[in-house]
Formats: C-alpha cells, sequence, structure tokens
C-alpha cells in the first residue's frame, strides 16, 4: 500500500498543508544501514508557520532514519524541497500533535495514538517521549 501511494503522490504537485492542516507528502530519508534512499508517504502538519512530521511512536524506520541523519527532502511532481528534520519536544511537539490529531480524519491514523483525538495539548504532554515530532528546516 505504501508503494503504491508513494508512486501516486510523487507524480502529483506538492501543495503546502493548510494552516491548521496537512498535506500528504513523500517524504525521502536516508536509510541508516544502508545510506540509500528510503521514500515514505507521510503527513505533513502545518502549524504556527512551521511544517512538522509526526508518528505517534518512535520506532518506525523513517523515524530512526531521520534521527541518525536528519536531512531529508519532501518529493513532488519531479520537485526536490531538501529539508532538515528537527526533533521537538515538550509544548512545540504536544501542539502539533494536536492539530494533526484535530485534523486527521483517518481512524487507523488517530487510532496509533496513545490520547483520543480531541485530547488538548496538556494530555497530550505527558506523551510526548512515546512519539516523535520533527520540524521540516528548508536547507
Amino acid at each position: 500500500m505504501n508503494a503504491e501511494m508513494t508512486a501516486k503522490l510523487i507524480d502529483t504537485p506538492g501543495e503546502a498543508p493548510p494552516e491548521g492542516g496537512y498535506a500528504l507528502r513523500v517524504v525521502e530519508t536516508r536509510g541508516r544501514s544502508t545510506g540509500e534512499p528510503r521514500r515514505v508517504p507521510l503527513a505533513v502538519v502545518a502549524r504556527d508557520g512551521g511544517h512538522y512530521l509526526v508518528s505517534p511512536v518512535r520506532d518506525r524506520d523513517w523515524v530512526a532514519n531521520l534521527l541518525d541523519a536528519p536531512e531529508c527532502a519532501l518529493l513532488a511532481a519531479g520537485e526536490r524541497q531538501d529539508c532538515r528534520a528537527e526533533t521537538v519536544d515538550g509544548d512545540e511537539a504536544a501542539g502539533v500533535v494536536a492539530t494533526y490529531l484535530a485534523a486527521m480524519s483517518v481512524p487507523w491514523a488517530v487510532r496509533a495514538f496513545p490520547v483520543p483525538q480531541d485530547a488538548t495539548p496538556a494530555q497530550i504532554l505527558e506523551h510526548v517521549p512515546e512519539m516523535a515530532v520533527f520540524r521540516l528546516e528548508t536547507a
């Protein structure tokens, strides 16, 4: 399923996510073992003028790749936007997760989080260490 979605998204013009929402994009990381490019479809969240990636858990391959080598790229319609993924935590991370959950309409994506969809940033804060939140900075 990821391969099909990646192929579809990579051929689609990349729209910026709306403030308080998200846009599906292909994120390319560097494999931590092989050094080879790895592509995965992810939701890019827009909050307070920043763009973020969010994972409900820290054991995803793409998360480990970014923790090892934070350079990444957003790919769409033959274009490449090089970025650096900076880990965020605390209140900033909790606010980003709250934004993601409020905007997300895919049930399985919401259920993957250890908090309900309507959780407040204060409720999310205690679970932030279990999650991964990255701020994307344009390289």
